[in-house]
């Protein structure tokens, strides 16, 4: 009985029963291995820059704290990326513990506006230390903030996923006076993931972008999850006004452009 619950904890822990497996993860007496504790993070990096602190997780204990190193995976980051776009912490665990910590530092100055990033960090581990297979590296995918409202746009698209009640959905942009500037919808029944796609061409100003529902669930019909966003098509991570899901009979979204 001991036998099968010690190999039960061995494939939860850790890795898996692939008879092929070699490495045994026992939490007591078998090898140490070592992994992050998520495999993407998704950031917008201010002007100031940004440390992110990553979880790290171990399989065993140890009377003593623990130091380890990151790395770049260059070959698997973006091209684009230079050793002064970001830096590493120490990994660290604790004594008598099984979790630790690393900082990683992304830098605003060298990113392009527009363009996103993707950096791959790997574990650097000694001799009879072991990467847990599924979390051995973590990628980190960025890119620069920038005010939505210096930018100038006036080609907008909108793109509704409807769920399979389109005769339920429409939609309006109103100005600041109130007065609607477009609008659109209802939709076709039946037709559940089709997208609708709207050109919009609007003057500098302020405006409230509104979808509705009218039976009130948004756009989810108990089995298909619809969405909207409204962006610049010059720029599509320029985006005035975005959702999905049960957003009840309506969602405003107000927004500003070439101002």
């Amino acid at each position: 009985m001991k036998n099968i619950i010690k190999l039960m904890i061995v494939c939860m822990v850790l890795v898996s029963c692939d008879e092929t497996e070699s490495i045994t993860f026992d939490p007591i007496n078998g090898q140490t291995g070592i992994g992050f504790n998520e495999s993407k993070v998704e950031l917008d990096i201010p002007e100031e820059g940004i440390t992110y602190t990553l979880g790290v997780v171990s399989t065993t204990l140890s009377t003593e704290s623990r130091s380890f190193n990151i790395s770049a995976n260059t070959e698997a980051s973006s091209e684009e990326l230079t050793s002064a776009d970001y830096s590493f912490g120490t990994v660290v665990i604790p004594a008598n513990s099984y979790e630790g910590s690393v900082d990683v530092t992304i830098n605003f100055d060298g990113l392009e506006d527009f363009t996103e990033y993707s950096l791959v960090v790997d574990l650097d581990l000694p001799d009879g230390v072991s990467p847990l297979t599924a979390t051995s590296s973590v990628e980190f995918e960025f890119l620069r903030e920038f005010d939505i409202n210096l930018f100038v746009c006036s080609d907008l698209q909108l793109k509704i996923l409807l769920d399979d009640y389109g005769s339920e959905t429409s939609f309006d942009i109103t100005d600041d006076s109130g007065a609607v500037v477009i609008s659109g919808g209802p939709y076709t029944d039946g037709v559940a993931g089709s997208t609708q796609s709207i050109n919009v061409s609007l003057a500098a100003g302020c405006y409230t972008f509104t979808i509705y529902d009218s039976y009130g669930d948004g756009l989810f019909d108990g089995n298909v999850t619809g969405n909207y966003d409204l962006f610049c098509q010059a720029q599509t991570v320029v985006s005035y006004a975005s959702g999905s899901g049960n957003f009840g009979a309506s969602a405003s979204t107000d927004f500003c452009i070439n101002e």
